[in-house]
């Protein structure tokens, strides 16, 4: 029977106080080790509270006792000033508490929608309402821009999704105080994002948030207070306005240190690794190699450093070298000698050894002691016949233990009693022990803290100094700048670049792609705001993610100015954004469509989307009354001098923000798919060179304005007007992107929301076009 959460009556009245929940003098031990030592710490109401500290400070411990996963040795919580004793995280989630913890906890052989609605099942009619609950999840995966089918099982998603569905579970709970043990972990840079606009919508609906993370710049973006532990002592607190990075630092570690530079003073050995044209073949993408006829070589003695962004084909070169993937082509020798049709153990044998990625589920055995973990790898150096030797097996555990400085009670101590990095140093311990001749790591440290990371690489450094080959991958690029002897750059699966340890981090954020899109975009093409927003299946148009980045954009502009006078053009694009417009009123608005359009029925017609704007926020629209484009330029010229169109056009004239989709110029643009047009006069445009449409103007390849005897008919603000106003497009999809980079290029734009693969083909084609931006 489930014990009930008690709140002792003796806690008076709450605290008239900005902490929801509070912990005082709260300390916790496991024998003779003091994982927390009278810590006091507050939850801010409806806000971020960062926790930071290494491996081991006792931030896991802590925020374990906040959510009824652990009962304090001594010291008490307050919720709203009143003491509360959590028996169980169902306790706890009762009073909404809710954790998102650092190492997930889903069953992977259940589907996304079992995972978030397991233990708290909606009941139908007939037993579970899974459609209720499908509904529920497809809700959540839209709110975090991730288009995964809840009936899709676990194990079927890469990690980074499996930590969307982590936060999707937490979230579905409606918490009002939600802790995120290290969240990011797993996510791409987007993701990210994505993440932090979430977190941010939460803090203005009042949830109040603590917030753990290694990636010490990435906290430091959301931060409103900021909490230092350091062997289970709370060193430091401060609002986010008194501090900044080395602040962190310094009371995390005592010192503000790197992580390290290459090993040097001694000279590099033969080839340990080559690497010959090898193509690994993507899953379910025929004919598609994530790994594209790479070669690479690599030394006794010699750090290598593979970076790319997630999908540059990273994780699957290591598992492909490691035994642990097919190859479609090519060739892997070690010391000279092929291992094509080598199995993972006869690797390991040979001296090559992986540290994957995700050390929960491939790393470590859950149920093994830290010991057993330690020596698993290398069992056959204890072993004869049918019989283990333990003190064998004992001096491999204890000489690991020292080499790696893993902190635990020794090899009988369970190995989720460990902090992330120590686990971590238990996966590497386990490689090491085997007395490889070569190191592949894939992404070793993911989840530890900076001085657990210099740890690691200092770790790595000493191998290298005593001939290790070492080929390590990550995604950040400060890591490539510690210990590395070279850099290589991957991008969609083949090497793009090479470097030293000289190179900066733009030269590698330029090589994989990254180039950072945002940054080239608005440098290039000369715009104010820029986002470029996640399409994790590369939609021909995303309009899913386009749509909610869209509707937050707008959101946000006239919640910043509520009087604000909006333009609106035409498209599919902005009718998505308007529908993932929040329901706030907004009197004041002011919304006028730019041109003329059919009807108001017509999905293409500009009078709908500020209708449906009107709708959802309570202001006046106004719309021009007329055709989009009129007999000739005379009947124009007379359609704009009546009344309505008169009034509309001058609104427009004046309008501080425009709103405004991309079209193409051809057969397929939607102008003429929903009778705005005749094909005749969209060909008459395309024959002139016309390629992109914005706001009924179109452009050329180069960006220049085309003029025919079809688009002075068009009804639409004269160019001269709109290059003095704000005009924010909305837009992308693959059939578009000539189009938009036609647009980009006419110089019109003071903003534009994207999606990233259309961004990333523009970036890439702008490289192309001139030789001295590429890699």
């Amino acid at each position: 029977m489930t014990r009930q959460t008690k709140i002792d009556p003796a806690g008076g009245t709450p605290a008239a106080s900005e902490a929801v929940l509070s912990a005082r003098d709260v300390s916790k031990s496991w024998g003779a080790v003091r994982a927390l030592k009278k810590v006091n710490f507050d939850v801010h109401r409806g806000q971020v509270t960062t926790l930071f500290g290494e491996n081991g400070a006792g931030k896991s411990t802590l925020m374990k006792i906040l959510s009824g996963v652990y009962q304090p040795t001594s010291g008490e919580l307050l919720l709203e000033g009143r003491t509360i004793t959590l028996g169980s995280t169902v306790e706890a989630r009762d009073l909404g508490i809710s954790i998102i913890h650092q190492e997930l906890s889903l069953a992977r052989n259940m589907n996304v929608r079992d995972n978030i609605f397991i233990g708290r099942e909606i009941p139908g009619p007939a037993g579970v309402d899974f459609a209720e609950e499908e509904r529920q999840t497809r809700a959540l995966m839209k709110e975090l821009e991730e288009d995964i089918d809840p009936r899709t099982p676990v194990e079927d998603l890469r990690l980074g999704q499996q930590q969307i569905v982590e936060i999707a579970r937490a979230l579905s709970v409606n918490a009002r105080i939600l802790i995120m043990d290290e969240p990011t972990s797993a996510l791409s840079a987007s993701e990210v994002e994505v993440l932090f606009k979430v977190i941010r919508d939460l803090k203005s609906r009042g949830v109040s948030i603590v917030y753990i993370s290694h990636h010490l710049e990435e906290a430091l973006q959301i931060t409103d207070h900021a909490v230092v532990l350091r062997d289970g002592n709370m060193t430091a607190k401060a609002p986010r306005a008194e501090i900044d990075l080395e602040w962190i630092v310094r009371n995390m570690v005592g010192e503000n240190f790197d992580l390290g530079s290459p090993p040097e003073g001694y000279e590099f050995g033969p080839v340990a690794l080559e690497i010959k044209d090898l193509s690994v073949p993507a899953p379910g993408r025929k004919g598609y190699s994530v790994v594209d006829r790479m070669s690479l070589n690599l030394r006794q003695g010699e750090i290598v450093c593979i970076y790319g962004l997630m999908g540059a084909g990273r994780t699957e070169l290591m598992e492909c070298v490691a035994g642990r993937l097919q190859s479609s082509g090519g060739q892997v020798l070690l010391h000279g000698e092929t291992i094509d049709r080598l199995s993972i153990a006869q690797r390991i044998a040979r001296g090559l050894v992986l540290t994957p990625e995700d050390r929960q589920r491939d790393g470590l055995v859950q149920t093994m002691t830290v010991g057993r973990n330690l020596s698993l790898a290398s069992i056959g150096d204890f072993t004869r016949g049918l019989f283990t030797s333990r003190k064998a097996e004992e001096e491999i555990v204890e000489k690991m233990i020292r080499q790696v400085t893993i902190k635990t009670d020794g090899g009988g101590a369970a190995i989720g009693s460990l902090s992330g990095g120590n686990q971590q140093k238990v996966v590497i311990g386990k490689m090491l022990a085997t007395e490889p001749s070569v190191v592949l790591l894939d992404e070793p440290s993911r989840g530890i803290d900076i001085g657990a990371k210099a740890e690691v690489f200092g770790l790595l450094a000493e191998g290298a100094r005593k001939g290790l080959a070492v080929l390590f991958s990550t995604s950040e690029v400060n890591e490539c700048l510690s210990i590395a002897h070279r850099i290589i750059v991957m991008h969609k699966g083949k090497i793009s670049a090479e470097f030293g340890p000289d190179a900066t981090k733009e030269q590698i954020m330029a090589a994989s792609g990254e180039v950072d899109l945002k940054q080239h975009l608005t440098e290039t093409f000369g715009l104010d705001y820029c986002e470029v927003v996640s399409d994790l299946h590369q939609d021909e148009l995303p309009l899913g993610s386009l749509g909610l980045a869209g509707g937050s954009f707008i959101a946000e502009q006239v919640a910043g100015n509520p009087d604000l006078v909006i333009g609106a053009g035409h498209g599919r694009t902005l009718l998505a954004c308007v529908e993932n417009l929040p329901k706030r009123p907004a009197p004041n608005l002011k919304l006028v469509s730019l041109m003329g359009g059919l009807t108001r029925n017509t999905d293409g017609n500009p009078h709908e989307i500020v209708h449906r704007m009107a709708g959802i926020t309570g202001a006046a629209a106004e719309a021009m009354p007329v055709p989009f484009i009129a007999n000739s330029a005379e009947d124009r010229f007379v359609l704009l001098q009546q009344r309505e169109a008169a009034r509309a056009y001058e609104m427009a004239r004046n309008s501080d923000l425009v709103l405004a989709g991309i079209g193409t110029a051809g057969e397929e643009a939607e102008l003429v798919t929903t009778g705005m047009m005749e094909s005749a006069e969209m060909e008459a445009i395309s024959a002139a060179g016309g390629t992109g449409e914005i706001l009924g103007h179109f452009f050329d390849t180069e960006g220049r304005h085309i003029e025919t005897t079809v688009t002075e008919r068009i009804v639409t603000l004269p160019l001269d007007i709109l290059r003095t106003r704000r005009i924010v497009a909305i837009a992308g999809g693959r059939v578009k992107v000539h189009a938009i980079r036609a647009v980009l290029k006419s110089g019109l734009l003071s903003g534009l929301i994207i999606d990233e693969h259309t961004a990333r083909t523009i970036v890439d084609m702008d490289r192309e076009a001139d030789p001295s931006e590429m890699p």
